[in-house]
């Protein structure tokens, strides 16, 4: 599903009116759609009374169409101008038509007949701002934004809940808390990131007639899937397969501080589909290691004094990366001079795509150009500190624009980002695309789940897929999983081993 900024909505409706189709008549599809959703959200209740409030823009303009149509399906409808009249002409004439019908037309301003249609709504129609808001609201607009929220009555925003940015996952200031949001045209990246999402409520998507061709011609680089389009990524397992058809992955990593860590990721990628993985580790840590690993064949390597691999493993290394498929390295490998070497051989000698994460990154600061002259492909997984530290910027200059800051370094150096932590963004220097992952939820902020994704991906890419749709698919997997094992025992008692137990469950989908 693509996902569009406020710009690329701008510019798909701009030249959806250059190809005929005037913004009046969007306006008028937009909100007879909108209508629509609400008329069948709410057909089995006895929800009749609406309050319709609309800004001065064109997601007001949206609002009187609404009140028009559900005033024709006999809802009693009070329309409320939240900023007096509307400043465009498509606006002002949808404005003009429900007062020639007749609609209660009021203005807000905190007064008696404001607090009535409070009180007197049974749903609350949100078309203050739309994707049209950004900063902070004013006193008198954060006022009207609490007295909404403080309503029983239920929330539908169209396009966006007013008081968030349509670019953004930020929620700062105050805003409105929707029950359900209609976007109009396309999920906007306030849809799909967090913590926005979570005000959006229930989301559904309005189709408003534009043209397929107008999309193509602003080229959204954000996109996302759901469980339909991620299945179609998966091939049948035919009757005559084997366990090479589905690959061979190699996790190199572990350390007698950390041994669980490679671990996680070998398990998962086993349950996860891979036809043989390979689990290379420190002899040091073996005794931690070999009595839970049943179904991965063990290489136990050199250690060195810290109980970390010795580059002095990497002639063995070099002859298990030629009978592989895929490789995860770093998964509490620590960091050291031996540990250094063995990341910076793995990329340079790797024929098969490489997965870095943990102290394979942290392995790679201050020599990021590893990555680009790497011999394959190369899926990077931090999370924003361990992205500090390879793109030198500040964690909070990050977080503050994550989708900037994959856009950024994928167009500086050649890979796949996997750029964790709420609303895992996934970018790609083939084609500069980034994929936003719409599931997950904060009980997977636990130690060895990262471990857990970088497995997954290795299968998924042992069996076939590309680099970029094996992170994208993975993500959305480990996403899923943690949410299956945060609804079957807690946010707080989920734990890697629970999301990879919830794997074959949540894949079972995808066959």
């Amino acid at each position: 599903m693509r996902v569009l900024t406020v710009k690329n909505t701008r510019e798909a409706e701009a030249l959806a009116n250059e190809s005929g189709i005037s913004y009046l008549q969007l306006m008028e599809n937009a909100g007879s759609y909108c209508a629509r959703v609400i008329r069948k959200t709410f057909a089995n209740t006895s929800k009749k009374r609406v309050l319709v409030i609309c800004g001065k823009g064109r997601n007001g303009g949206d609002g009187c169409v609404i009140a028009r149509k559900l005033s024709e399906d006999g809802y009693s409808v009070t329309v409320m101008m939240a900023m007096g009249l509307p400043s465009d002409s498509e606006s002002s004439e949808m404005l003009s038509r429900i007062r020639a019908m007749g609609v209660n037309i009021i203005y807000y301003d905190r007064n008696g007949a404001t607090d009535r249609a409070f009180e007197n709504a049974e749903i609350i129609v949100d078309c203050i701002f739309g994707i049209g808001f950004h900063g902070e609201p004013d006193e008198q607009t954060a006022g009207l934004f609490g007295k909404i929220n403080a309503s029983p009555a239920v929330t539908v925003s169209i396009d966006v809940p007013s008081g968030l940015s349509g670019d953004s996952g930020r929620a700062d200031g105050e805003c409105v808390k929707a029950d359900l949001t209609v976007a109009v045209m396309a999920l906007k990246p306030v849809h799909v990131l967090k913590p926005s999402r979570y005000f959006c409520g229930q989301i559904v998507t309005a189709s408003i007639g534009i043209p397929e061709k107008c999309f193509e011609a602003v080229k959204s680089a954000l996109f996302t899937m759901d469980n339909s389009e991620v299945k179609r990524l998966f091939k049948k397992r035919e009757a005559d397969s084997h366990k090479g058809t589905y690959g061979t992955v190699l996790v190199i990593g572990g350390s007698y501080e950390m041994p669980n860590a490679a671990y996680f990721a070998s398990q998962a990628a086993a349950d996860s589909g891979a036809g043989i993985v390979k689990l290379a580790f420190p002899a040091a840590a073996y005794k931690a290691i070999a009595p839970k690993t049943y179904e991965q064949v063990l290489i136990p390597l050199e250690s060195n004094k810290n109980g970390r691999i010795s580059q002095n493993a990497v002639r063995r290394i070099g002859t298990e990366l030629e009978k592989c498929s895929c490789v995860v390295i770093g998964c509490g490998m620590g960091v050291d001079e031996d540990t250094k070497a063995v990341v910076k051989f793995v990329l340079e000698n790797s024929p098969v795509p490489v997965i870095v994460d943990a102290d394979g990154i942290n392995c790679l600061k201050g020599r990021i150009e590893l990555i680009d002259s790497a011999k394959a492909d190369v899926i990077l997984t931090p999370h924003p500190k361990e992205m500090s530290r390879i793109a030198g910027t500040d964690v909070r200059q990050i977080e503050n624009g994550r989708s900037a800051a994959v856009s950024a370094f994928i167009s500086a150096h050649r890979s796949v980002l996997v750029l964790k932590g709420a609303s895992t963004l996934v970018g790609g220097s083939e084609n500069g695309s980034i994929y936003v992952n719409p599931n997950g939820n904060p009980g997977m902020a636990t130690g060895g789940s990262g471990d857990v994704l970088s497995g997954i991906i290795a299968s998924f890419a042992a069996q076939g897929l590309s680099p970029f749709l094996s992170a994208a698919a993975g993500v959305y997997v480990h996403g899923a999983a943690g949410d299956s094992a945060a609804a079957k025992y807690s946010m707080m008692g989920t734990t890697p081993s629970k999301i990879i137990g919830e794997l074959p469950f949540v894949l079972k989908k995808f066959e």
